[in-house]
């Protein structure tokens, strides 16, 4: 529940943020075109604009709108990030155990649609061939996949196994 209304504090905050750009562009543009083309198109000419009218309440109230709505924004940015961000952070360095599900992507550097399997068409080195008893410790059934990608797994976390 609180998730909710910590989304609901963060749209709002952009929709309040966004309704008073677009009614300080429109504001700009009723002052003059040329205030109007300098808001839309250069970074802080927005601030110039504000600062020469400030003593116009509306453009004013509309500088006021904007500044709540980007607070609202970044409060509610900050707070899911507190209070979620820990849900997307490994905690444990500890290897995964073999007989847990374990969904988390690799730690490469590659992307993870990067194709590692032998070509059908490929063959085997002799040298891999030639000695299944050397192998025996990282063996697993053939038509596991899921129980290799653990070993896999647990042997790339722990480099000392491979020695």
């Amino acid at each position: 529940m609180p998730g909710i209304a910590i989304g609901l504090f963060f749209i709002l905050g952009l929709v309040l943020s966004l309704v008073g750009y677009f009614w300080g562009l429109v504001q700009a543009f009723g002052e003059e075109t040329i205030w109007g083309v300098l808001y839309w198109l250069v970074p802080f000419a927005s601030l110039v604009f504000y600062i020469k009218n400030w003593s116009n309440k509306k453009i004013r109230k509309t500088f006021l709108i904007q500044c709540a709505g980007l607070l609202m924004f970044l409060l509610g940015g900050m707070t899911a990030s507190v209070f979620y961000g820990k849900n997307f952070v490994k905690t444990s360095d500890s290897p995964p155990n073999l007989e847990q599900e374990y969904n988390e992507q690799s730690p490469s550097s590659f992307p993870s649609d990067f194709n590692t399997s032998p070509s059908p068409y490929q063959e085997l080195s002799p040298a891999f061939e030639s000695s299944p008893a050397s192998a025996a410790p990282f063996a697993a059934p053939k038509d596991d996949f899921k129980q290799s990608m653990k070993l896999g797994y647990t042997y790339y976390s722990n480099p000392k196994s491979l020695s």
